[in-house]
């Protein structure tokens, strides 16, 4: 996950921007209290939208807790119980990041290759436990990133290229099951965060030769459509998912969060 996952805050009123940093907050907890301190560094609003559809599967009633903030350097607003399900996602988090840095040793030069080499001593063991409590999820995403590999190696055609970050996705947000509507609906956005970080990327691949889905020449107008049938087949996904209390906010993030992070990304990609 890349970071283009979040809520447009303009557009959520006061409760509902309060619940949802609660969230981020306890995840941010989690994430030290099971992986350690330097785990916190990896939150994004990625997982943070993972946990609103978990905890909207659990369908519990929220209870708060007070935790110390070293960031903020107050006591700050977080949800107690549900540890299930923040363990889940700070697991997640820590298997991404983890594969993220060994791809980034196949593909970087050779001082940044030193660097990401540093990173996975530090965050192996973290990623082993995690390994231990989902083996799954961990295999499945293995092969899709050596898919992935293979694919951009082959320059594959769209749907190939964006097939394994969707794949990855759908397996997520489903806990592995594939008759779950939580798996079409991931693999969509999943589809869709490949295409809008390929078009975020798109000048930068230009000028190191990295691979990029839309090198062939592509036009704005057709990417825009890319993007557009997938995020939108994300939403029709989505309607097929149980409802719950915070249904607002992942409402928020499909339709208007996606928007915004879209509109920003071509209108820069076109200056």
């Amino acid at each position: 996950m890349f970071g283009y996952v979040k809520a447009d805050l303009s557009k959520l009123n006061d409760e509902k921007t309060e619940q949802y940093r609660r969230v981020y907050c306890t995840l941010c907890e989690s994430l030290k209290k099971h992986y350690g301190v330097f785990s916190r560094f990896l939150l994004n609003y990625d997982i943070t939208f993972l946990a609103l559809l978990k905890l909207n599967e659990a369908n519990q009633s929220e209870q708060q807790c007070m935790h110390y903030c070293p960031y903020k350097f107050k006591k700050c607003a977080m949800l107690a119980g549900q540890e299930e399900v923040f363990f889940y996602c700070a697991s997640v988090l820590i298997i991404l990041a983890y594969e993220k840095i060994l791809d980034n040793i196949r593909d970087e030069g050779f001082f940044k290759k030193l660097l990401y080499r540093l990173l996975r001593l530090i965050f192996h063991r973290k990623y082993r436990k995690a390994k231990r409590s989902y083996p799954d999820l961990c295999d499945k995403i293995r092969q899709n990133m050596i898919l992935q590999a293979h694919y951009e190696a082959q320059l594959a055609s769209l749907d190939k290229a964006a097939h394994p970050t969707a794949d990855s996705l759908g397996l997520i947000f489903s806990e592995g099951d594939k008759e779950s509507p939580l798996y079409y609906f991931g693999y969509m956005l999943g589809r869709w965060i490949y295409f809008i970080d390929a078009a975020d990327d798109l000048e930068k691949d230009k000028k190191s030769g990295s691979f990029n889905p839309f090198f062939s020449g592509i036009e704005e107008h057709r990417i825009t459509q890319i993007l557009n049938l997938s995020i939108g087949e994300a939403a029709n996904a989505y309607v097929r998912i149980e409802k719950g209390q915070y249904s607002p906010i992942i409402e928020n993030i499909i339709y208007e969060g996606t928007n915004t992070a879209q509109e920003r990304i071509l209108k820069g990609a076109t200056n």
